[in-house]
């Protein structure tokens, strides 16, 4: 639920971002593919076989699951599975907002911008509604690390935005990055001056005050973890929490090292991966099915994920031999 929301409003800001970069605006939204044919890059949307335009296929499409659109239906059918563990006013917040979508008329004017306007609107309200009325239970936890991975995954895509656009076109970009990321007062806090290639990306990889930037959301996500599992902030039980732990660490201590030695984009593919990773190890850990008793520490841990392996290599070399 958390994620698909997240998405939905990381991808309106993207959207709508972009859209007020371009020299016309007013035209932006039916505009040539190749103009937004770098939102699909940076999202991994790409489609060469639709026969949608662009923004169609990232706003309203039916066929792309993706969409702006899908992703509200989403967060609203997994809010609805879960009613009875979430707030009232939760629930009554995603349904106004698919319902509203629904009652637009597509073949009007506005209907894209309109779209992205209400949900980056309802998104904030969500999060106040989260903020203010569900109790702090293992509920609320997994609803705030979903968050979490999901804004720091779209913040590292956002970043990557100039890679995919032609040289000429790629300062601004860093004006785009700050927008959808609502950055630009704190760019301009910070830094002051001209927006550029350097202080932008840093703002949103490292900083450790913005909510949006990926060391932010990666340190709280690294939090909850541990929030869940009850394990201490020095050690780890499971696999998600050594994922995080591991990045967080190469976050804090050698980002801009590796930012230099790697260049922008590979470090960005790399964290991206990482938080794929992440997001697959609390699927397995924490909502399939096991009858193993969870480690209650991290030598446990480790000393369970070597008696796996040497089963594991015990079962190949019986095969070799059959």
């Amino acid at each position: 639920m958390s994620r698909h929301i997240e998405r939905a409003d990381n991808l309106a800001r993207l959207v709508t971002a972009h859209q007020n970069e371009l020299m016309d605006t007013t035209s932006a939204m039916s505009g040539e593919a190749h103009v937004w044919h770098p939102l699909l890059e940076v999202t991994a949307m790409g489609d060469e076989s639709s026969s949608e335009g662009v923004v169609t296929y990232m706003v309203s499409s039916e066929d792309n699951l993706d969409s702006i659109v899908n992703c509200v239906f989403q967060a609203r059918e997994n809010a609805r599975a879960i009613r009875d563990q979430i707030s009232d006013e939760m629930w009554l917040e995603l349904n106004e907002l698919r319902l509203d979508i629904k009652n637009l008329d597509p073949s009007g004017p506005d209907y894209h911008q309109t779209i992205c306007e209400m949900v980056m609107r309802s998104a904030l309200q969500f999060r106040g509604i989260v903020a203010t009325t569900l109790p702090r239970t293992d509920v609320w936890a997994f609803q705030a690390l979903g968050e979490y991975i999901e804004r720091a995954d779209k913040t590292s895509r956002i970043v990557d935005l100039p890679h995919f656009l032609p040289d000429d076109d790629s300062g601004s970009a860093w004006n785009t990055m700050l927008r959808a990321c609502s950055a630009t007062a704190e760019y301009r806090q910070k830094y002051g001056g001209e927006v550029n290639s350097v202080n932008a990306p840093t703002l949103l990889l490292l900083s450790t005050t913005f909510p949006r930037s990926v060391r932010y959301c990666v340190k709280r996500m690294n939090e909850l973890l541990h929030r869940i599992s009850g394990s201490a902030d020095d050690d780890y039980t499971n696999e998600a929490e050594r994922a995080t732990g591991a990045l967080l660490a190469r976050i804090n201590y050698s980002g801009v090292e590796e930012i230099g030695e790697m260049g922008l984009h590979e470090y960005v593919d790399a964290i991206q991966v990482d938080l794929n990773n992440i997001g697959f190890q609390i699927g397995m850990r924490y909502f399939l099915r096991t009858w193993d008793a969870p480690p209650a520490s991290a030598e446990e841990y480790v000393t369970s994920r070597m008696q796996a392996q040497a089963w594991r290599h015990q079962q190949q070399q019986e095969q070799q031999q059959q």
